[in-house]
């Protein structure tokens, strides 16, 4: 199958997914930055015959596996696809390392394929979900100068059109609060760029995914060879990737309807499970608001108390809340 941007990509496998028997995944070959990588598309079987879609994006160190989040949207009468992205979860192959990327802009190629694909379905309209780099992922690609403009006219007949953006705790801005994100970015992107080789090990279990998973109390059992508690060996080449990508996209204007929703609170830096568990965790929220709101003219905002960083993850007063929010807003833009 060849793209119809001048990319090239080969479905390589069709199969029920391991979420189970609702499931399915598909698996696309296609040249990457250096070597032959992998994206899977993942989908909801239900609503075979909607014409709408709901596109899920994860985030670092991610993968899909909230099951619930698919069926909610199914229930709203929409179809469910997600992404692993090339070298993430189901995505993974030994030719790369996990998590690895030459630049922002080439999970475009990702997109290029999942959008097409769906289309390809029978889906007419899409509305894009990103979590965390997966908002930073879909925001840098809407933004390209041909993403909404030849998408919907020259290659209209191969891409669905993106009818709507929501960002679940997107990775807009570092994550500081503001007064200080303006004298830390430009260091923190001279040190990243010195040493592109370089990576921080990681080692000692993070707070946030002690939140999280079964085996530390946490309502969620996931694969942790996919989204290890520890996290993957930080890339100063992927963090140099990610500065350059945000500071690109704080000057470009998307007016694309946006849903941002956002824990009403950052919890950057508690030491207990407990003091984590009251907001984000990851992100610091007023530098993502201000980002946002740099990036996105036709925005809404919603501050969901308790949130964590996935907001879906959050427990179920918080977690019902963003779904709630989503639902209202995709209501407004039918």
């Amino acid at each position: 199958m060849s793209a119809p941007i001048g990319q090239h990509w080969q479905q390589v496998n069709e199969c029920e997914d391991l979420l189970g028997a609702d499931f399915r995944a598909r698996t696309f070959s296609f040249a990457g930055p250096k070597t032959q990588v992998h994206t899977t598309l993942i989908h909801h079987l239900g609503n075979p015959n909607a014409t709408k879609a709901i596109l899920y994006v994860h985030g670092y160190t991610d993968y899909f596996f909230q099951t619930g989040l698919a069926e909610h949207f199914v229930d709203l009468g929409y179809r469910f696809y997600a992404l692993d992205l090339q070298g993430y979860g189901r995505s993974i192959r030994p030719s790369t390392p996990p998590n690895w990327c030459e630049s922002i802009e080439q999970y475009g190629q990702d997109l290029d394929i999942a959008l097409a694909t769906i289309k390809q379905d029978g889906v007419d309209q899409v509305v894009i979900l990103g979590h965390s780099t997966g908002g930073l992922v879909v925001s840098t690609y809407l933004a390209q100068p041909y993403a909404l403009s030849e998408r919907e006219s020259h290659y209209n007949k191969a891409f669905p059109k993106v009818i709507g953006l929501m960002l679940n705790s997107p990775f807009l801005a570092l994550p500081f609060p503001p007064a200080v994100l303006n004298f830390v970015s430009w260091p923190v992107r001279i040190l990243v760029s010195l040493l592109p080789f370089s990576y921080l090990r990681a080692k000692k279990i993070n707070i946030y995914s002690k939140s999280l998973h079964t085996i530390y109390g946490g309502e969620w059992d996931y694969r942790l060879d996919w989204k290890p508690s520890q996290g993957f060996d930080l890339s100063f080449h992927w963090l140099r990737e990610v500065i350059v990508a945000q500071r690109h996209l704080a000057n470009q204007r998307l007016d694309i309807p946006t849903l941002m929703c956002h824990s009403k609170i950052s919890t950057i830096g508690k030491v207990t499970i407990e003091e984590t568990q009251q907001g984000d965790g990851v992100l610091d929220v007023d530098s993502m608001q201000q980002a946002a709101k740099n990036t996105f003219t036709n925005l809404t905002k919603t501050s969901i108390p308790q949130g964590f960083h996935d907001l879906y993850l959050s427990h179920q007063p918080a977690r019902s809340a963003y779904l709630a929010a989503m639902t209202d807003w995709l209501r407004s833009i039918k």
